[in-house]
């Protein structure tokens, strides 16, 4: 967004209407991220066969891996569909249909007597949860300024990561029929404020109804002594003028274009070769095979805790340190927890558990250090630095390119996270991922420019030299 407009020189922040609309939307992250979680503590009931267990029978590893990963097909079907509506009907109405499939996922779940309803609550689990991932950073980004608008981006961790934590913490401890009951709450509930709180964005109305662009503006920043939304509003038509200039195929050619492109494709898919989809999916089965004192339930809980309370480094920091700065941590602590990791599991093969019992706390030890440092970097911030890199004109396209490509990379790594780990075992799997994190801090470090502070227009001026 563009900068504010004040003559004052006041220096006092309040919370503002921006604020609200973020937080609200951010109720869409929540519900989607309990996606990624929720097969944790459900697998374990359908592995065996108990009362917990509705199909009434154990579930194959084949039937296992679908369920872990089917999310990430209808992720990639999802993307393509809402993220082309976003730019045709608007941000807001895509947003508020996004909590449909989610709400129907988790009643499919609640009365599923078959695999194949699960199937079908996975695949529609992952249509939302890609969109939202794109389609609400880049309204955030829209409806805030460059004062703020990294701190309002992240924040979109901290309530993915409570929607991580929510399974961990309800899962193993509630039916499957009253856990999906539970889960099925926070779409509903987004919805109803959503609707009732918050504006279209601005950028949408431009070239349609500066009217109502303008509206917008003054409702988003307030009654502010001094602003002006007919300078903000000018300020968003010369950046969208500059963006439309020539066709479509020209702006594509566009060296700040393909660069720009080019370090979010390069984020999304380093992002997901980190494991976090598979460290997410199977957390309770990771434990269980670690041979650790505490329970898989609570190391699961532990770790879901500490994720959440990671996410709120975030936004305190992102405007103060930068994104690439994070990043650079970010990929560092999941270089040292990965490859520990690995050498844990290593031996722990090689020598049969005999002497692995005085270290049992290594593996949940390194994936809290392994959630800390990815919550602060490669967590959020690929999204952000996402919807700052791309042109508007040109952006739901080439997001909806780097949101399919790294849903394919995550649908990969957790469908045949258990085939790794029988050919590779589990500690060649962790190095293998380390070693992605060790290319991945290459690239940040050679491609990735900082953002921080800047505007849309002096971030593609960067990308432009």
């Amino acid at each position: 967004m563009s900068k504010a407009y004040f003559i004052s020189t006041s220096r006092t922040v309040k919370l503002n209407y921006a604020y609200i609309v973020a937080i609200t939307g951010n109720l869409l992250a929540l519900t989607g991220d309990t996606t990624l979680t929720w097969s944790s503590p459900i697998l374990p009931k359908l592995r065996n066969l108990t009362d917990d267990n509705p199909l009434g029978y154990a579930i194959t590893s084949s039937e296992e891996s679908w369920i872990g990963s089917l999310q990430y097909i209808g992720a990639m079907c999802g993307i393509v569909l809402f993220s082309f509506l976003a730019d045709v009907i608007g941000r807001k109405p895509v947003l508020l249909v996004l909590a449909l499939p989610h709400f129907v996922s988790f009643v499919s779940f609640a009365f599923a007597r078959n695999i194949y309803l699960y199937y079908f609550g996975r695949f529609l689990g992952g249509v939302s949860l890609s969109s939202v991932y794109i389609v609400l950073p880049m309204y955030v980004a829209e409806i805030s300024e460059d004062s703020y608008r990294g701190m309002l981006l992240v924040s979109y961790s901290t309530f993915a990561s409570l929607g991580d934590l929510i399974p961990y913490l309800i899962g193993p401890y509630t039916s499957i029929l009253w856990f999906n009951v539970i889960l099925a709450v926070f779409p509903v509930v987004f919805f109803v404020l959503f609707l009732a709180i918050a504006p279209e964005s601005p950028y949408y109305y431009v070239g349609r109804d500066d009217k109502m662009a303008e509206d917008c503006l003054n409702r988003l920043r307030g009654a502010r002594l001094h602003y002006s939304a007919a300078e903000e509003l000018q300020e968003i038509k010369n950046e969208k003028s500059k963006d439309q200039r020539g066709d479509f195929l020209n702006t594509l050619k566009k060296r700040y274009v393909v660069k720009g492109f080019f370090v979010a494709l390069g984020l999304s898919v380093f992002q997901q070769l980190s494991g976090l989809g598979a460290i997410l999916a199977y957390t309770q089965t990771i434990f269980d095979t670690a041979g650790a004192n505490i329970s898989p339930e609570i190391s699961a809980i532990i770790v879901g805790l500490v994720l959440f309370l990671a996410s709120f480094l975030g936004p305190l920091i992102v405007d103060r340190k930068g994104r690439k700065f994070l990043l650079v941590c970010s990929a560092i602590g999941c270089i040292i927890s990965e490859g520990v990791m690995g050498v844990y599991f290593w031996f722990l093969q090689e020598d049969n558990n005999s002497s692995m019992s005085g270290v049992s706390w290594i593996p949940l030890a390194c994936l809290i250090v392994y959630v800390v440092t990815f919550n602060v970097g490669f967590g959020p911030l690929p999204y952000t630095v996402t919807s700052e890199v791309l042109p508007n004109n040109v952006k739901f396209y080439l997001a909806t390119v780097t949101g399919f490509t790294g849903w394919l990379v995550s649908f990969l790594v957790t469908k045949f996270f258990n085939d790794l780990n029988a050919v590779l075992g589990k500690g060649g799997t962790f190095f293998l991922f380390g070693g992605f994190c060790v290319c991945a801090l290459v690239f940040i470090l050679l491609v990735v420019p900082e953002t921080k502070g800047k505007s849309f227009q002096e971030i593609q001026d960067i990308l432009d030299k």
